[in-house]
């Protein structure tokens, strides 16, 4: 994988979305303000590995400290509940559709994450370019494809004529697991 990769805020967030960071994440969020020694035992997280999340956490700005209270920001509540509503999306409703209608779903729901991300964007910056941003999301979407081949080598999907299939072993992993 180049440095560009790596470097990458989208590849760094997604790379830090394992069971440990959600584990903190989703307590964070049913707790709403939790004490470091209280949200370490809820998640029985060895002392270093929850440091480390808690930490990468942080940096990305999901979560924050007041008061030596844990919280999360507003980019932690959108998080958490878009890993909520995949959740319950992809393990619910997405069987229950043809093919086709399925991918109609999802980039529906991608869509209108999308839109509230740019009014949340065009609010706090008071201007949004549209021409920019097309353009640097057509180069995330490269992103997405290199994740997937990623997941390919690891033996959770294949891909074949542009569409990507669950091996076995993605079928059988639950969905908190899909970020480890």
């Amino acid at each position: 994988m180049s440095d560009d990769k790596k470097q990458d805020v989208v590849y760094k967030i997604f790379r830090l979305l394992r069971e440990n960071a959600i584990k903190i994440l989703m307590t964070i969020r049913e707790k709403e303000k939790i004490r470091w020694k209280d949200l370490q035992e809820i998640t029985k997280l060895p002392t270093a590995t929850f440091n480390r999340a808690l930490a990468a956490l942080q940096e990305i700005h999901f979560i924050k400290k007041e008061n030596n209270y844990y919280m999360l920001t507003w980019t932690g509540k959108l998080v958490s509940d878009g890993l909520i509503l995949l959740g319950w999306r992809l393990g619910e409703q997405m069987e229950e559709v043809e093919d086709v209608v399925a991918e109609e779903l999802l980039a529906k729901d991608i869509t209108m994450a999308i839109i509230f991300l740019l009014f949340v964007s065009l609010k706090k910056r008071g201007k949004l370019n549209m021409e920019t941003f097309e353009k640097e999301l057509k180069k995330e979407m490269k992103i997405i494809k290199d994740i997937f081949e990623e997941y390919e080598k690891e033996g959770y999907v294949e891909i074949k004529n542009g569409w990507i299939y669950a091996t076995k072993k993605m079928e059988e992993m639950d969905l908190s697991k899909i970020f480890s």
